[in-house]
């Protein structure tokens, strides 16, 4: 599971904690409590299972969003995500202060065999010089785009979140990151191609820019997935950019 994944389980457990007044659990199929350090410091998330605990079901292969896989591609079911809850610690907020007020984007998708969530780089680097705010978080700096872009090294993902909870806006496509921003109430313009649609993984409190029609989930590299994103302009982008930056308060 990606970071994306154990944050939809903490947004969960949020829901069933503020439900129920338990603490939660967050299992496998086994029923055996999982633990990552994105959950730090959240009390009501438990990292063994205890009497009286409430449980969450969200592991590698029992997904709430995906009804089943085959080789050749994902078939989804009808979701709607909950914004989890991130408490960072000290010394993470003292490392993303220095980026209070910017804007992050990121161009970059985790490896997953295909390139169906990627925007046209061309089309990342047009968008780059539009405006001198913008920073990326990466784990090395060959990652990021031309120097113009501010870039932070950042050592985890958790780095990456605090950074993100700092800027007035995020610019990416579905993952982890776009999560992340829901969990931090970050606004954000969010790219979607065909493979998923925000009806199933994303967030009404964002603007999601998505031109396709039904979600194909294609596991290989997709034509439909690559003319979706093509029709994703970058005067689109911007003007959506502008328009939640306009009330952002840095």
């Amino acid at each position: 599971m990606g970071s994306g994944d154990w944050l939809l389980a903490a947004g969960e457990a949020r829901v069933l904690h503020e439900a129920t007044g338990k603490d939660v659990a967050i299992v496998d199929a086994r029923g055996r409590a999982q633990w990552v350090d994105l959950w730090n410091g959240i009390p009501y998330i438990l990292p063994r299972v205890v009497p009286g605990c409430a449980t969450v079901l969200n592991t590698s292969g029992m997904r709430p969003y995906i009804a089943m896989k085959t080789a050749a591609r994902w078939r989804w079911r009808p979701y709607k995500p909950k914004p989890a809850e991130v408490r960072f610690t000290l010394g993470e907020q003292l490392f993303a202060e220095p980026f209070r007020g910017m804007v992050m984007i990121e161009p970059n998708v985790k490896a997953i065999g295909h390139t169906n969530k990627t925007w046209i780089r061309e089309r990342w680097l047009e968008l780059s010089h539009t405006r001198s705010d913008f920073v990326q978080c990466v784990q090395s700096p060959e990652q990021a785009l031309p120097p113009h872009v501010l870039k932070v090294v950042t050592p985890t993902f958790r780095h990456a979140m605090a950074v993100l909870s700092v800027c007035r806006a995020f610019v990416g496509t579905e993952g982890g990151l776009m999560h992340a921003a829901a969990a931090v109430s970050v606004p954000s313009v969010i790219l979607w191609s065909e493979f998923i649609s925000p009806e199933i993984t994303g967030y009404a409190m964002h603007t999601n820019l998505r031109h396709a029609g039904a979600p194909c989930g294609s596991r290989l590299n997709c034509p439909g997935c690559r003319k979706s994103m093509a029709a994703i302009t970058v005067d689109e982008v911007r003007t959506a950019l502008a328009a939640i930056t306009q009330g952002a308060i840095s």
